[in-house]
């Protein structure tokens, strides 16, 4: 057989094409992911620059405070009591902020497995509301539990992760709206029952536009957006919302109006019927 000598450039010439794409779209895969582990960096960075500043604001307050017990004289009954009152608000504000680190790293953490099990959503959320009407935390607002009528959606999930998830839903509702306001917990599902959505609102202060965008990262402190000049926590407790959620396949958003309050949603997907 004889040999094409004018076919042959032709060829070499569509696999250094071929090379150059593949080379080509590799490199962009590695650009894109240096990108995304800049991004994650410097997420990190100002993650533990905003938990280290949190962390010395309760200690020094602790820190005065002990000071002021053991230096000064001719203390009365009420120094010692506020003193220490102080320093056990403090202690607890430590021990929650290592808490919620640790749990965030844990969500964080793939290699944990999550202990899932089939549920009825309906079911699930139902004793979780009425867990909830008689906590004391709630005592000072009008819990509404509104749930699609005839609601069937089975859900994977690990219960006590939901459980946090909500947890925190429900801590902020209350923490930031008036004595006397509703919150609602919705449950709905879409048309095909394929996607189960969750939310909980608040009739409170709302949250500025501008602020919503960051909301669940790790680096944003929520309470800031929604009480100016109040006191500031790690920042962490919607961002365990949304590591938990995201580990189950869902979603987290919020919608919000100042004045009108704020409404922060999850979604699941349902388990189809055989």
């Amino acid at each position: 057989m004889k040999k094409n000598f004018f076919e042959q450039p032709l060829i070499e010439s569509e696999t250094i094409e071929s090379l150059s794409a593949k080379l080509l779209a590799t490199t962009t895969e590695l650009s894109e992911s240096n990108r995304e582990l800049q991004r994650l960096q410097k997420e990190r960075s100002e993650m533990l620059a905003n938990i280290s500043h949190d962390l010395r604001a309760p200690i020094t307050a602790i820190r005065s405070a002990v000071d002021y017990l053991v230096n000064s004289k001719n203390l009365t009954e009420d120094d010692y009591s506020s003193s220490l009152k102080l320093i056990d608000r403090r202690t607890k504000t430590l021990e929650n902020l290592i808490q919620d680190m640790y749990y965030l790293f844990c969500v964080e953490d793939t290699s944990r497995k999550l202990a899932f099990e089939t549920i009825d959503a309906g079911m699930f959320l139902e004793e979780y509301f009425y867990d909830a009407i008689v906590d004391s935390r709630y005592d000072n607002h009008n819990m509404i539990l509104d749930i699609e009528d005839g609601l069937c959606c089975q859900v994977s999930i690990d219960v006590q992760k939901l459980v946090r998830v909500l947890d925190n839903l429900f801590t902020n509702a209350a923490k930031y709206s008036p004595a006397g306001s509703d919150i609602t917990l919705k449950a709905f599902a879409d048309n095909e029952h394929s996607l189960l959505t969750v939310s909980v609102t608040d009739t409170g202060n709302g949250i500025p536009e501008e602020a919503l965008a960051n909301l669940f990262n790790r680096t944003y402190t929520v309470s800031s957006a929604r009480t100016p000049g109040s006191e500031t926590g790690s920042g962490l407790g919607l961002s365990i919302v949304k590591a938990i959620i995201e580990r189950h396949g869902g979603t987290v958003s919020c919608t919000s109006k100042m004045g009108e309050g704020s409404c922060f949603s999850f979604t699941l997907p349902c388990l189809l019927a055989d």
